[in-house]
């Protein structure tokens, strides 16, 4: 085990939950810190202050080491986002650097040493800005040392430098200079998740309510071109996630309840360098999606410039398109199309005078699938919506015909025949809002899919809907539709599919650019510069508002 020194100093922060505290603090004991620094957040409520001050004297009463003690309780509840930048910052008034442990982080008995011994070698090093405890590698060991560097920022159990903490910012005020010039999109262990990253930072940088610390911790980190250490064993694991009390209260968290590891020696890796792989499988490991294959990362293109350069030369050949030119649009209504989604149809025919339009109603897609699919033809009649039954016919048009769906609610600004190249599939991503909504980090839409005939990404998706057509996905019937025949169908099928290469994705911002609010302001007439700088940019825009209606 690494020999932890006790002049480093520990901060503990309590609050409600005597179970979980009591456990991380037999840890403390046992390391027996020579300056031990105990915060707590004030109660909630009257009913909460027992509770509170039972884990205060529980706590403090148990600490039988030579230790010099000083605490910080408060007697207004602060919550996450003050609270815990408040008792932070307190400490590193009193310490230069040290130990930051959370009443649900516990740690390992290696952790301490771990800790301590960097914060020594890294004290007066700037490219170093944070020490974490824990690892999310699922065994694979990086580099060639006890530890590796990321550019992620972990505080489950954590250590780090006044120097560091000094320009804490909790209002993140920089970041619309940030957001302006596409970082994210730069940060090759954050670019293929630069959505989610770019949610979090905007919403604790718009809503200072939100009741968080750390996002603006690791924008700190971020913005500074600081790296992380992270061990190359788990050293940390949260034990709090099933609690309801807990400000992460998902028991299904894969980062939670983690096995802890020990050390028996510290080797310095030779090379100062973030691991970038190291990076994408803990945000993949983190978020739950499938792995991407590091050779399907070029498939995913993120900036509209890089999309055009790539297809310029192959578009100088003529029939070099694989995917047929029919353009599909589905109207299951018996009236006839209102006159703005008519005009919409035309912005298609006109920019593709070359393409052939398809207009599906009821009567041509049951004659399609009693002609070409009638074993599907039961699980579509005994759909219990018609969006399922909507939904799903767009995938058995594509399967038979190929060619290029696009929803009715759906204007082209430009050709896309430049968005295809020589794909053999492409399909449209989801707005960033969107995903961010249903908590997730990529959504494959279906609202603008194009591919080849008899492409297996298609035979996937509607051998999915026969197997799984009498699935009880949700109680709710939006998310119902949306796994059972929707884009969450879409997204769980692309996950399992192992050809990702055989598939472009192309970035909402060229095919789905615009947010609900910013649909409703522009049928209200209210145009920003934010929004016209949006359109100009995209290809095709979707007014997906009526998307929810069932």
């Amino acid at each position: 085990m690494l020999t932890y020194n006790t002049n480093t100093a520990i901060l503990l922060l309590i609050f409600n939950r005597l179970d979980t505290t009591q456990k991380v603090f037999e840890k403390i004991r046992s390391a027996k810190p020579k300056r031990l620094y105990v915060a707590a957040d004030g109660p909630r409520d009257a009913d909460e202050a027992q509770k509170c001050e039972i884990v205060r004297n529980t706590i403090i009463n148990q600490i039988d080491w030579e230790c010099s003690l000083k605490t910080l309780f408060r007697d207004k509840n602060w919550g996450c986002r003050e609270g815990v930048t408040q008792a932070i910052s307190w400490f590193f008034e009193n310490e230069i650097e040290g130990i930051i442990l959370e009443d649900d982080c516990l740690p390992s008995d290696s952790f301490f040493g771990f800790c301590s011994q960097l914060l020594e070698k890294y004290r007066y090093d700037e490219r170093i800005g944070h020490i974490s405890g824990s690892n999310d590698q699922c065994g694979n060991k990086r580099g060639d040392g006890t530890y590796y560097f990321s550019a992620l920022t972990g505080v489950w159990g954590w250590a780090g430098w006044r120097r560091v903490w000094k320009d804490y910012d909790i209002e993140m005020k920089s970041y619309p200079l940030f957001e302006q010039f596409n970082y994210l999109e730069k940060m090759p262990s954050h670019a293929p998740f630069w959505a989610y990253w770019r949610h979090k930072f905007k919403t604790h940088y718009e809503n200072k309510s939100f009741n968080s610390w750390d996002f603006q911790y690791a924008y700190l980190n971020l913005i500074n071109n600081r790296l992380c250490i992270n061990p190359n064993v788990n050293l940390t694991s949260n034990i709090g996630c099933s609690s309801a009390e807990a400000a992460h209260s998902d028991p299904n968290n894969p980062a939670s309840n983690r096995k802890l590891e020990e050390l028996d020696e510290m080797r310095h890796p030779t090379f100062i360098i973030p691991d970038i792989i190291a990076d994408i499988n803990a945000q993949n490991f983190e978020f739950t999606l499938p792995v991407l294959k590091s050779s399907s990362f070029d498939s995913i293109l993120f900036l509209e410039e890089r999309l055009v350069e790539a297809t310029k030369k192959i578009h100088k050949y003529s029939g070099i398109i694989k995917i047929p030119k029919i353009i599909h649009q589905i109207w299951i209504n018996e009236n006839e199309l209102p006159e703005a989604i008519s005009e919409m149809a035309k912005t298609w025919i006109v920019n593709h005078p070359d393409w052939e339009y398809r207009l599906w109603d009821k009567r041509a897609i049951k004659a399609l699938l009693i002609n070409e699919f009638p074993e599907y033809l039961p699980c579509y009649e005994s759909f219990k919506y018609d969006m399922q039954r909507w939904h799903s016919a767009k995938y058995f048009i594509l399967l038979h015909l190929g060619g290029l769906y696009v929803d009715v609610h759906s204007e082209c600004l430009a050709p896309i025949d430049l968005l295809l190249g020589n794909a053999s599939c492409c399909m449209g991503m989801e707005p960033e809002s969107e995903t961010m909504e249903y908590n997730k980090q990529k959504v494959i839409g279906n609202a603008f899919m194009a591919c080849v005939p008899g492409h297996a990404y298609l035979k996937m998706i509607v051998e999915d809907i026969r197997v799984n057509f009498h699935k009880k996905f949700s109680a709710i019937p939006f998310f119902q539709i949306m796994e059972s025949t929707g884009s969450f169908l879409t997204t769980r099928v692309y996950g399992q599919y192992g050809e990702k290469d055989d598939i472009t994705l192309i970035p909402a911002e060229l095919v789905t650019p615009l947010t609900l609010q910013e649909i409703k302001m522009i049928l209200h007439r209210e145009v920003t510069q934010e929004i016209e700088k949006k359109v100009e940019k995209a290809f095709v825009i979707h007014y997906y508002m009526r998307a929810r209606k069932v």
